[in-house]
């Protein structure tokens, strides 16, 4: 009974969070007589092109970085491996103002708001999406049948044309298609980084609605990109459908250029972070200390409309609340979904994928605007959204776990009379401890860095991390961009220590 209510307490999150918001945004796009004519307005068609010609690019090279480290983790025993691959899988989960506040302090100044900086940051976030889809894929590919094709007299090239590239182009494919999706509707990477001409349409829907005060104009672009990425990810979900076994063979010891090149490869990565510490202790004279002083005393003498210390708080609390929302209900849905035939648990998980975080932002403005329902200025708005974006990862860090429970010793605890509760507390919850521990991890970084609805939904009184980030990047001088530095460097070391604390969770 509790299960079920909270399987339905899921669905009601989901509608309240996602769904009546996008069918409001959706019927005010009707309701206008502009459909077709905002997309003649000046930078919309200038966004559109960019959305697909740098998200194109930056799959290309995060396709072709990603696969050398791929195919090293999959077929060599490389000393330090599964720190290599914590390592590789650290900046996927950073959130984006870190990545991109972090590329700002990396690269020289004359690539500030290039197109090489955001195709470079897309790459950096993007790698481990190749590498986690495509090592299991590789790793399956028995080493047997190219001997076997050697020995009869194939080339490497024919050998990977023939067997390899068969065997790994639905995990390619698929990984290719999440990445562009990715990238195309990149915000917070582009808000930070892409200058004048360089908006991708989540950053336009945001400065339509915002800035232009064009509400009915982000309102179009909204429902036009979510229809688009509903039939992307239908077609990657297909793909994604694919499954693959992990080879048993013991893999090759790696030779000495295969392991440099992989750990040259994550000591580059881990540059990208240290030059943002680095820059947030750099002044215009020299080495200052001024940037964090602002981070613990509240942002005295940054001149700015924020606190950064309340934006801490809030970030935290928001967080907390968050995971204690998504963990449980989406423990509920992946439940539901083991022990149902019915998949309509898993499309009630999916149903947040099927827009952007902005669209879901500008979509909760735009619908919950009338009377008892006016409820945008709610400081609980943001965290009841964190957590319906966090519940996808949520049901599917479970899912597995869930499924490897044998179902006869709930049924054995039962017949001996054990309640419900019992049963949950001594047999479900030490099973399910790791998938809980990687469910709460993903449900606290994600809401700590999200960025694209909390740019709707924050008040001053409810400003988040990310947010002041991107409002000091936005003023002059050295102090302010220190202090947005030091206020990245903290949600990195937040994220990496809940990544962390994970990893060792698992392998307990």
């Amino acid at each position: 009974m509790i299960a079920r209510l909270r399987w339905v307490g899921a669905t009601v999150l989901v509608a309240v969070a996602v769904v009546i918001p996008l069918v409001g945004l959706a019927v005010d796009s009707l309701r206008g007589s502009d459909i077709t004519a905002v997309w003649s307005r000046s930078g919309v068609s200038e966004a559109v092109w960019f959305s697909l010609g740098q998200g194109a690019l930056s799959t290309i090279a995060a396709v072709v970085v990603g696969l050398a480290p791929a195919w090293a983790l999959s077929r060599f025993d490389l000393p330090g491996r599964r720190v290599a691959l914590t390592a590789l899988t650290i900046p996927f989960v950073l959130p984006t103002v870190v990545v991109g506040a972090a590329f700002l302090a990396a690269l020289p100044d004359r690539f500030d708001r290039s197109v090489l900086a955001i195709v470079l940051a897309h790459v950096f976030f993007n790698v481990s999406v190749v590498v986690r889809t495509v090592v299991p894929a590789w790793s399956a590919i028995d080493e047997y049948l190219l001997d076997a094709a050697r020995t009869l007299g194939a080339s490497p090239f024919t050998v990977a044309r023939t067997i390899v590239w068969p065997l790994l182009r639905p995990a390619l494919t698929g990984a290719a298609g999440l990445v562009f999706v990715m990238c195309a509707t990149s915000y917070g990477v582009v808000r930070l980084l892409g200058g004048p001409g360089r908006s991708t349409l989540d950053v336009e829907i945001y400065r339509r609605a915002v800035d232009l005060a064009d509400v009915s104009g982000a309102t179009v672009l909204a429902v036009a990109q979510s229809l688009v990425i509903v039939a992307l990810f239908a077609v990657w979900s297909r793909s994604a459908t694919h499954r693959t076994s992990i080879s048993t063979a013991r893999r090759r010891r790696a030779p000495i250029a295969v392991t440099a090149a992989v750990w040259t490869l994550v000591a580059s990565f881990a540059t990208v972070p240290g030059a943002l510490v680095l820059a947030s202790f750099r002044s215009a004279s020299g080495w200052s200390t001024a940037g964090w002083r602002a981070v613990f005393t509240g942002g005295d003498g940054l001149r700015v409309p924020v606190d950064v210390g309340d934006a801490i708080v809030n970030s935290l609390v928001f967080a907390v609340l968050a995971a204690l929302v998504a963990v449980p209900f989406g423990v509920a849905l992946a439940r539901a979904a083991v022990s149902s035939s019915s998949r309509l648990a898993d499309f009630v998980a999916s149903l947040p994928l099927g827009s952007s975080a902005v669209v879901v932002g500008l979509g909760i403005i735009v619908t919950y605007d009338t009377g008892v329902f006016d409820v945008r200025g709610e400081w609980w708005l943001v965290p009841l959204v964190h957590a319906a974006v966090a519940l996808p990862f949520v049901v599917r860090a479970v899912i597995p776990m869930v499924e490897a429970i044998p179902p006869g010793l709930a049924q054995a605890a039962a017949t001996l009379g054990a309640s419900p509760g019992r049963r949950w507390l001594d047999i479900d919850l030490p099973l399910l401890r790791p998938a809980l521990a990687t469910a709460s991890a993903f449900s606290l970084t994600m809401s700590i860095g999200e960025f694209g609805a909390t740019s709707f939904l924050t008040r001053r009184d409810t400003t988040t991390l990310p947010i002041v980030v991107d409002t000091l990047l936005g003023r002059a001088g050295s102090l302010p961009h220190m202090t947005a530095f030091a206020v990245a460097s903290v949600l990195l070391v937040l994220t990496v220590v809940a990544v962390t604390t994970v990893d060792r969770s698992v392998r307990a």
